[in-house]
Order: C-alpha cells, then sequence, then structure tokens
C-alpha cells in the first residue's frame, strides 16, 4: 500500500528524518519539533491512511497491518528516491518504527519510538472502541482521549496546540480511524524486539496513563543499546506539549548516530 508523505522543507543531500502521526491525529503532529530540525536534515511528515488526505491507494485501504503500513512506507519513500531514513513515530505509528526496525532494518539509520508499545490493548479494548466510533464517530471519543493525550492542566493553559490537535481528531474520518484500530488489535511485537539493531531512542511522556515511562523502559530493556528518555509534565503527545524538550533529545540522539 502507499503511504502518503510530504517534505517539510528542501534541504537535498542531507539526512533524511520521516515523523509519523498518532491514531486519530494529523500529519503535522511533529511539526515544531520537525521545524526544529530542518536546517541540517530532509524532513518528511507521513500520514496514517486518510488521516490528512484521502487514503494514497484506495485499494485495500481499509483492510492493513502494522506491517502492512511500514511497508509501503518504505515503498513510498523509495518512490520518491529515499532509500535510508531515521524514522520518529509516536503510538501507532511508533509500532510501525518498530515493525521497520524488526522487518526492514536495511532502511533504517535511526529510530525514535515515541509514547508507544510493542502490544496495545487487547481484541475486546478495541473492538469497543470501534463500537464507540461506529456509534458516534471519533468526536464521541473527545474527551477521554483529552485526559490520555494530554498532561493535567495543559489544555486550561493560554496555547492553542491541544485544542487544534482535539479538533483534528474530530474531523478525523471515522472509517480511516477505525481501520487503524483494527491494524493495532493484530499487533503484537512482544517475542520480538530483542532482534533489533538499529539505534533507539524510546521517549515518554512522564505522565502518560497508557505507555507509561516504566512500560517504556521495559522496552528499552529489551532492544540492545538503545536509550529511553522521559518528557516531563507531558503525557501521550509530547511532541506537542513540550516540542523544544522531544527537540533536544532527539538532536542529541541524532548527533550520535
Amino acid at each position: 500500500m502507499c503511504i502518503r508523505i510530504q517534505p517539510l522543507n528542501d534541504n537535498p543531500g542531507s539526512p533524511v528524518i520521516v515523523f509519523g502521526n498518532a491514531l486519530g491525529t494529523r500529519m503535522s503532529l511533529w511539526s515544531a519539533v520537525a521545524g526544529r530540525l530542518a536546517d541540517d536534515y530532509q524532513i518528511y511528515l507521513s500520514d496514517l491512511p486518510g488521516h490528512t488526505l484521502p487514503a494514497a491507494d484506495d485499494s485495500g485501504a481499509n483492510d492493513f497491518t502494522v506491517s502492512d503500513l511500514a511497508s509501503g512506507l518504505v515503498a513510498s519513500l523509495a518512490d520518491i528516491g529515499v532509500e535510508k531514513f531515521t524514522y520518529a513515530g509516536v503510538s501507532i505509528s511508533g509500532a510501525i518504527g518498530l515493525t521497520l526496525a524488526l522487518e526492514h532494518p536495511e532502511a533504517l539509520t535511526g529510530l525514535v519510538a515515541c509514547a508507544t508499545s510493542a502490544k496495545f490493548g487487547t481484541a475486546e479494548s478495541w473492538a469497543e472502541r470501534i463500537k464507540d466510533v461506529e456509534e458516534d464517530g471519533t468526536r464521541g471519543l473527545l474527551d477521554d482521549t483529552a485526559d490520555r493525550w494530554f498532561a493535567a492542566g495543559f489544555l486550561t493553559e493560554d496555547i492553542a496546540a491541544g485544542h487544534l490537535i482535539l479538533t483534528d481528531l474530530a474531523l478525523v474520518d471515522d472509517a480511516a480511524y477505525i481501520a487503524c484500530a483494527r491494524a493495532l488489535t493484530s499487533y503484537d511485537l512482544s517475542e520480538g524486539l530483542q532482534a533489533i539493531s538499529t539505534p533507539t531512542l524510546f521517549l515518554a511522556g512522564a505522565q502518560d496513563p497508557g505507555c507509561t515511562p516504566e512500560a517504556m523502559a521495559e522496552l528499552a530493556d529489551q532492544v540492545h543499546e538503545s536509550r529511553l528518555a522521559v518528557v516531563p509534565d507531558a503525557a501521550h503527545l509530547p511532541m506537542a506539549e513540550h516540542p523544544e524538550i522531544v527537540f533536544d533529545h532527539i538532536h542529541d540522539f541524532l548527533g550520535a548516530l
């Protein structure tokens, strides 16, 4: 399958970094971090199927796995001449990153896996989420999602970022959201992370209720010579809450590659 990819800058010949969004968000999610790297890297933003733009390939657009998304990303980048890249993904896109490291290690120069897991939830919990979206649309997820995505107090501050991201969630195509939720239902790398050899930075939000710092530390323990960084006063989307801190961690990690 094809994956939508958009260049953020024009910096040919520079190392390539590709950013991947979270379930229910637009491809601009990482922009505040990516923009800070634009002078030294060629930046691409990738999209989950149907989240920002219509799916690039309608065939099978609602029937795919996380492995399909990883393969599609590699193929779509190869089509524009990118054979090697560092990948930074959050949540489901962190899962795509871990899958890339296992199934396409030759393409990766580095991996930033943010607020992610080797397995998300259960078949039952995903079935319930899918049912909720089928009945009420993604708008019905706003209250519960806000509590998971953002640290306490973030949405009450004088800042637009969090509210814009929640608006994106309300407007994401319901079928596209459900398709990605189904892909996560079958995703499970619980037994495979030890095989990853790609240099990896795990990023956790200190207040993330799902992908907790402790859970992310367990992932890091399974990946040889990986590192873990915890972003204070952040939950599931630290790149939106504290882009300057996330940039510092990624910049330091890239400098060591």
